[in-house]
């Protein structure tokens, strides 16, 4: 008797609900789909106990016929592909068809479409057709899921939460409404509205029933374009972040995606701005030609593939660069603030704008006695390389700023016609230490200094044959090392812009840098990081006075900084309290 046979069709279609039905969201991300792909301009989501009693989609698209409501729930049926040629050109949000019968097949499924004059009603349980009959005459679709995996106990055991399976939907509708401002969504949960968009098309609009008014005043417009790639949308401000990356929506083509590849280009993008550990709220829409991308690698459809990806990814990073500079980042307290609850933590930030000039070289060009001599520690002795770049700024972003003394040893007072300004002297000597030192690795010279007591680093085996493999990076910057014994190195040279006393440090921080590099290495982003770790050795601490003379020397190089208004971690530099904002805490004015 043949041990191989062909398993029945309720059967394959339990196994790919697998699949495409993992949670409750993976169903109402189906059915919305669904909704959108037949030209829907209001679609409805509601939910009893967040999806585990039922999930009801509602939209009001063009329907269905009796014959087509039928056939929608055979496996690989479909109206959105039709020969070979059509799955290199997905225009539609579903196409595998596999959907509908999926979802039958773990649940009880009830569907109410019209499409023509007679309204039809379908009830399917566990894949088995229990009715079809005429229903009401109404335009559009309306399918109602419940029961859900109660014939697959083992799937419905391992269900999450309601509160996280609520939270699943609630970030799909979210991202989906921000792909589509013009279809407006509605969400309910036990009646309860939790989203409701106006479908106006303004994305902005959109944003605000998500995260409110205070992020969509500090989202920022963006733009850009190459021959295959056109991108738009909103990114915030870099001081507008979250814990996570669930905030950061790519949508391509109208489809949500996710791609941990783009995330990281986004969030590289920042990264002169914020904290390595925060995340900004982005929204940026990609258009491209659907042959330039492969949508068929996941029943999920939720990553895809890219072709010249390293041309889309330099365009996202370039565009997010470009859009964040023409943006004056000076901090300001805004009226709300109670001056029985002034704090740093509690401050609510408002943005003034400014246009800056091209990113070019006479951005990180200074007058040498201003940027690069100032050090408290006297750590700059030999600044011969510094030479290079002696011009003037072509505009100075920060006004005139007098300074008045020091708070808690760590913020410098300043003062002028407009208000107060208070400058954390540690972020910003970092940011003057970091625009030079990337400057200097940008602009490499055969300046150095040989070791005069000899510098011996000992490393584990394994460390040692790695650093040994990249030696040729820290040649680049002028660091040449000897083989000392059987695992250790010897120091011979160094640049001469490495701050006096900590070079041993330095040495070790690269070789961590180098040892912990990631596969897509970067020349460009290891500099970057050297630059960030090197300006925060050589910089002024907190808690450490001084003069009013250093003050006013430091004042003087950040206003000539590219961007004096963060330091290379993302944390203010410098923040704004103006006079009518001090009158109001002090109820001098109304």
């Amino acid at each position: 008797m043949s041990k191989i046979r062909v398993m029945s069709e309720n059967l394959a279609n339990k196994i790919a609900a697998g699949e495409v039905v993992e949670k409750c969201v993976s169903i109402v991300k189906e059915l919305v789909e669904n909704s959108i792909d037949a030209n829907s301009t209001e679609i409805k989501v509601q939910l009893k106990e967040s999806g585990l009693r039922e999930i009801k989609v509602i939209d009001n698209g063009i329907g269905m016929d009796r014959d087509d409501a039928k056939l929608a729930f055979e496996r690989h049926a479909t109206s959105k592909l039709y020969k070979d040629d059509d799955l290199f050109f997905i225009n539609s949000l579903g196409f595998r068809g596999e959907a509908l019968p999926s979802i039958a097949a773990v649940s009880d499924v009830v569907l109410k479409t019209c499409h023509d004059e007679i309204g039809t009603m379908i009830h399917i349980k566990g894949g088995k057709i229990l009715k079809i009959e005429d229903s009401e005459l109404r335009t559009g679709t309306s399918i109602t899921i419940t029961s859900l995996f109660y014939n697959t106990p083992a799937r419905l055991k391992h269900l999450a939460s309601p509160y996280s399976e609520l939270a699943n939907v609630v970030e799909y509708i979210n991202k989906i409404a921000l792909s589509y401002p013009k279809i407006k969504f509605i969400l309910t949960n036990d009646d309860k509205e939790l989203l409701n968009t106006d479908g106006s098309g303004n994305l902005l609009k959109v944003i605000k029933s998500i995260y409110g008014l205070d992020v969509t005043k500090r989202m920022i417009s963006i733009e850009g374009s190459n021959y295959e790639y056109n991108i738009s949308g909103y990114i915030s401000m870099p001081e507008v972040t979250r814990s996570n990356r669930n905030h950061m929506t790519t949508i391509v083509n109208g489809r949500v995606v996710r791609n941990s590849i783009l995330n990281k280009t986004i969030n590289e993008a920042y990264s002169k701005y914020k904290e390595d550990t925060r995340y900004p709220i982005v929204v940026i829409i990609i258009d491209t030609d659907p042959s330039l991308i492969d949508v068929n690698i996941h029943p999920s459809k939720l990553d895809i593939k890219f072709s010249n990806f390293d041309d889309l990814k330099e365009l996202i990073s370039s565009s997010i660069d470009k859009a964040i500079k023409d943006k004056l980042l000076i901090p300001k307290v805004e009226e709300k603030v109670k001056v029985e609850e002034l704090s740093y933590d509690n401050l609510s930030l408002n943005l003034e704008r400014e246009v800056v000039k091209d990113n070019d070289d006479s951005l990180y060009k200074a007058k040498l006695n201003d940027l690069v001599n100032f050090n408290y520690e006297d750590n700059l002795e030999d600044v011969e390389e510094n030479n290079n770049y002696v011009e003037e700024l072509p505009s100075e972003k920060l006004p005139e700023l007098y300074p008045v003394g020091l708070a808690l040893g760590t913020y410098i007072i300043c003062q002028n016609d407009t208000g107060i300004y208070l400058i954390d002297q540690h972020a910003a000597q970092e940011r003057v230490n970091y625009e030079k030192y990337k400057y200097l690795l940008g602009h490499p010279t055969n300046n150095y200094m040989e070791t005069l007591v000899p510098l011996v680093i000992e490393l584990p085996v394994s460390d040692f044959i790695v650093i040994k493999e990249n030696k040729d990076i820290l040649d680049k910057i002028n660091i040449k090392l000897e083989e000392f014994g059987s695992s250790s190195f010897r120091v011979l040279t160094y640049p001469t812009w490495f701050p006096s006393g900590k070079e041993e440090m330095i040495v070790k921080s690269i070789f961590e840098m180098i040892l912990t590099k990631e596969k897509d290495f970067s020349i460009e982003k290891f500099n970057d990081n050297l630059s960030k770790m090197v300006a925060c050795k050589a910089s002024v601490k907190g808690n450490t006075r001084i003069t009013v003379e250093d003050m006013e020397s430091l004042i003087s190089q950040l206003r000539q900084c590219d961007n004096p208004f963060n330091c290379p971690h993302g944390r203010p530099t410098i923040i704004h309290y103006t006079i009518y904002e001090l009158e109001k805490l002090f109820k001098r004015s109304i």
